[in-house]
């Protein structure tokens, strides 16, 4: 079916219809929607190559992703992952992941912009000081950060507010009559790995609520790592009575650790973990969390971005912080006297 039958079938111009099917920012989504359901249930494909040879453009963007086994093994960042191809598919737009970790001494998203077979970049796990989107910037090859960095060239960015998230989870624990709250996190320099101890440690000093030293632990952000530091914090003469951690895995093994030494969690100490405890937790915990999943509506969001980058938004207009919130489960204990 040609483009102008389906033009004439939604009472719109050819021109509408071949902007919405290849994505463009100016056809309104609602219409983009009919275009495109009128398009796939007469089985209308485009001709990529000549969309490519007209447009200019790949049709393709790079998502730059971290191909260690912590990530790999992380069902939240692969949630993600998958959430954002899904979007992408919406316009017709392949994602190409790609790893970047060193090879013979190249980065393999480096080649990537090199051959010029993406026509943008989504940068995921981002650090405090990240050297890949210095390259970016020098290149000045357009891509999105799923995080922010400490650089002072504009650029785009997306991210979740970690330090918001932190603070409200201790504000949360105030509330209930908490007071000696420890933080378990992750101890390599991703950029909200830092955002979620530095917001814990704010609130805290915030309410003037004295914070030992052996309060804030660092490890390795896995099950192993959770299990040991628990068993740590179990051993602490002045034990505390919440606990606030950075991550699911962790905390899956935190719970773990709780469990084997014959505590309730929720009764015995409280946890207050991001996201949740992973899929195949063999705990029957209901976690309070503080929730950053990334919903359909947020992916969309990411791609639309993208796409307003792609046809030539400028960086430093790009740029969205979403809200964390606290979703109650049964492992917190409210230690406030009841009257």
């Amino acid at each position: 079916m040609s483009l102008k039958a389906i033009a004439q079938e939604l009472g719109i111009s050819i021109t509408t219809v071949s902007r919405g099917l290849n994505g463009y920012s100016d056809v309104a989504e609602h219409t983009r929607q009919l275009i495109m359901a009128a398009a796939e249930a007469r089985g209308y494909l485009p001709n990529a190559s000549a969309r490519r040879l007209k447009t200019g453009r790949t049709d393709a963007v790079g998502l730059v992703y971290p191909m260690v086994t912590a990530a790999l093994y992380d069902p939240n960042l692969l949630d993600i992952v998958a959430s954002i191809t899904s979007a992408f598919a919406d316009f017709n737009i392949d994602i190409v992941m790609v790893s970047d970790q060193e090879h013979h001494g190249h980065s393999p998203y480096v080649s990537l912009i090199e051959s010029g077979r993406v026509d943008a970049l989504i940068v995921m796990d981002v650090l405090d000081e990240d050297p890949r989107i210095n390259y970016l910037q020098s290149r000045g090859h357009k891509f999105l950060s799923f995080g922010r960095c400490n650089t002072s060239k504009p650029y785009a960015w997306i991210d979740f507010d970690c330090e918001a998230g932190s603070r409200h989870a201790v504000r949360y624990l105030l509330e209930r009559g908490h007071q000696q709250i420890a933080f378990l996190g992750g101890n390599d320099q991703r950029a909200f790995v830092n955002q979620r101890k530095d917001g814990f440690i704010k609130e805290m000093q915030a309410a003037g609520i004295p914070l030992p030293e052996h309060y804030i632990l660092q490890f390795a952000r896995n099950r192993r790592s959770g299990l040991a530091a628990m068993k740590e914090i179990l051993a602490y003469k002045d034990r505390p009575t919440a606990i606030l951690i950075d991550s699911g895995m962790l905390a899956d093994g935190a719970i773990m650790a709780t469990e084997q030494a014959g505590l309730v969690p929720g009764e015995d100490i409280s946890f207050i973990t991001y996201d949740d405890l992973p899929p195949d937790t063999l705990s029957n915990c209901q976690m309070t969390s503080i929730q950053l999943s990334t919903s359909e509506k947020k992916s969309k969001q990411i791609a639309a971005m993208t796409l307003a980058l792609i046809q030539g938004e400028k960086p430093e207009n790009l740029h969205v912080l979403w809200e964390p919130e606290i979703v109650e489960g049964n492992t917190v204990k409210d230690l406030r006297p009841a009257f």
